[in-house]
């Protein structure tokens, strides 16, 4: 399959709206998938059986490792995909 065109859209509500509107289709996470699982706008189907998974990784300065916030939000990154890969 051959696109006539391909659109580069960063917002997701956009990619929704596009989609919605029978002006494209789009391959989106797991996340976004379930928000919308149930509206009748959209079709959802999986890519493969078992899904794709990708490892993400995070860089930071070493001047910042030891901010508060930091800290927090790599922790956050470490659990939540295995939270979102539950359901």
């Amino acid at each position: 399959v051959v696109p006539r065109a391909v659109r580069q859209v960063e917002l997701t509500a956009v990619i929704l709206m596009l989609v919605a509107s029978n002006r494209g289709v789009s391959v989106l996470p797991d996340w976004v998938v379930r928000a919308v699982r149930s509206n009748p706008d959209y079709v959802t189907l999986p890519l493969t059986a078992n899904g794709i998974t990708r490892r993400l990784y995070a860089a930071t300065r070493t001047a910042d490792l030891s901010r508060p916030y930091l800290a927090h939000v790599l922790r956050l990154a470490r659990s939540e995909p295995v939270k979102l890969q539950r359901g």
